[in-house]
């Protein structure tokens, strides 16, 4: 599958990908989804083993951004890049927001929208490309050269952007951006 860069709105992506998810007074959630368990319940052990090592496993797009959680039900599914991001070493850099572009996935004014930053460095590392690799894989797509993926809607009605060091989308340098939003 490729990423297709038609219908690109540059205003949706945060460009100032900063705040700390202690800042932004967010709270851990269960990645549980109750009432989709065969197609769509991923456990924090499926999501571990994605990140295990190179043969990271992939999911589809409709399992993995499969709703569950506040923001429209896109929450969930945002906040399953997390585990992968943390076992290549990242961290959580930013979650939802009040600065920023208002059309991004993080800002509060997106009610239907979350996205999460990981990183572990200022500039490009492995860790961050391994990230996005895997979390790419886990939807189903193959990590693209020019660091930027959109995909379609899925049936349950979300897209997902995943940013790392893009030539389409500027400043994602230094973080890995995954958003959901419900469209």
């Amino acid at each position: 599958m490729a990423a297709s860069d038609e219908n690109l709105d540059v205003d949706e992506f945060g460009l100032e990908c900063y705040e700390s998810s202690a800042s932004a007074g967010l709270s851990d959630v269960e990645i549980v989804i109750s009432g989709f368990a065969e197609l769509m319940a991923l456990s924090d052990a499926d999501l571990i083993a994605f990140a295990q090592d190179d043969g990271v496993g992939v999911l589809s797009l409709e399992s993995f951004l499969a709703p569950g959680g506040g923001w429209g039900g896109s929450e969930v599914p945002a906040r399953r890049a997390i585990p992968i991001a943390t076992s290549n070493g990242l961290t959580v850099t930013s979650l939802k927001r009040s600065s920023g572009s208002s059309g991004s996935d993080h800002h509060v004014s997106q009610q239907s929208a979350f996205a999460v930053d990981v990183s572990n460095g200022t500039s490009p590392t492995p860790g961050m490309l391994r990230t996005a690799t895997q979390i790419a894989a886990a939807m189903g797509y193959s990590w693209p050269p020019n660091g930027y993926i959109q995909t379609p809607r899925t049936g349950l009605g979300y897209r997902a952007q995943l940013i790392y060091n893009s030539s389409v989308v500027p400043n994602h340098h230094n973080h890995v951006h995954f958003g959901v939003k419900k469209i």
